[in-house]
């Protein structure tokens, strides 16, 4: 006899007597439709139902927003994402009060209802999935090889020229006249060490097992791992879709790097030239794992903040300034304190 697998969603239904799941293609409905009064009816018979209804509509919403509204409003997921964390912290489940955790799925869908929609991140999906069916690739670039990376440092790659105007760390769009000064710094700074005529050679230490791996189609991991971060500096959408495709379809290790890339490159590339992308790229990294019985919505939330990325513009002075700190402490710098304030 074959076994057939209970679905729970599948056989429950609201306390309205609707079933589980017409009821979210309904949500969906009318949030895509901004029908506002409709959309909250549904949303509180499955909040009054049970707390596992009312978490099927918590990942319903984030869902509209990372994947329906995209483009349209980018902050979508994170504004939703900070309701659902005011909705847990704030009260316990007490459906027949109707209180705080209430008023925030109905704001949100308020907020969602008025967002418009843009999914480019589907239609970059599409595109990508349809190109890898036709044969093509991700491509390694000759500038993801720099002195991160073993094949980079085969070469004599160090950190001076990972500061020259078209290597590693080049930024497009690099917000004007902020990042020139820390950059020449560091470089005076690592010039005596890397630059002239005989250079020393730039060695790490430690294991990277990403070295040793291969993604689907036999590209070194280590290597896709600079040219997913470089291309998103560069703002090579098509690029950086590609290798985060191979990258993301070869395992889920590569998938969470590509995750935790992001949210360091928020802080690292983009800086103060978009002050909130760090939150942005955070509340995608918490929120992916709603999605883990869902992997295209993952792919399609993952390109989602690729492309965010790729269209930031970019500030690169928090990193130069800790690249100047680890240099300068390193031979022998001391902080100075406060006028007035004596050493001991």
């Amino acid at each position: 006899m074959k076994y057939e697998p209970y679905c729970l969603e599948q056989n429950t239904c609201t306390r309205a007597g609707l079933p589980l799941e017409q009821a979210v293609e309904s949500l969906r409905f009318f949030v895509l439709n901004a029908e506002q009064d409709p959309a909250i009816d549904i949303a509180y018979d499955m909040y009054r139902t049970s707390p596992h209804t009312l978490r099927r509509l918590w990942k319903e919403l984030f869902r509209l927003a990372a994947v329906d509204i995209g483009m349209a409003d980018p902050y979508a997921p994170d504004y939703v994402y900070h309701l659902y964390e005011i909705c847990y912290d704030c009260e316990p489940y007490t459906p027949e009060s109707g209180g705080m955790m209430a008023l925030c799925f109905i704001h949100a869908i308020r907020y969602l209802c008025g967002c418009g929609q843009d999914p480019c991140a589907v239609r970059a999906l599409t595109e990508v999935k349809q190109a890898y069916a036709a044969g093509e690739t991700a491509k390694i670039p000759d500038f993801a090889y720099d002195h991160h990376n073993h094949a980079g440092r085969q070469l004599g790659h160090n950190p001076l020229d990972f500061l020259d105007p078209d290597g590693g760390s080049l930024v497009i769009e690099e917000v004007p006249d902020v990042a020139e000064p820390y950059r020449a710094r560091l470089k005076e700074l690592l010039r005596p060490k890397y630059g002239g005529d005989a250079p020393q050679p730039f060695t790490v230490g430690g294991y990277n097992h990403y070295y040793d791996l291969t993604s689907r189609n036999g590209l070194n991991l280590e290597l896709m791992q600079s040219a997913f971060q470089k291309s998103i500096r560069r703002a090579l959408e098509r690029e950086a879709l590609m290798i985060c495709y191979e990258a993301a379809t070869s395992g889920w290790e590569m998938e969470y790097y590509l995750w935790e890339r992001m949210v360091i490159m928020s802080v690292e590339d983009v800086g103060v030239g978009d002050r909130h992308c760090n939150r942005l790229m955070y509340t995608y990294f918490r929120l992916k794992d709603l999605f883990m019985d869902e992997p295209e919505t993952r792919l399609a939330m993952l390109f989602q903040a690729v492309l965010y990325l790729c269209r930031c513009k970019k500030e690169r002075s928090t990193e130069l300034i800790k690249g100047i700190l680890v240099q300068e402490f390193a031979q022998g710098k001391t902080p100075r304190l406060a006028p007035g304030v004596q050493k001991e």
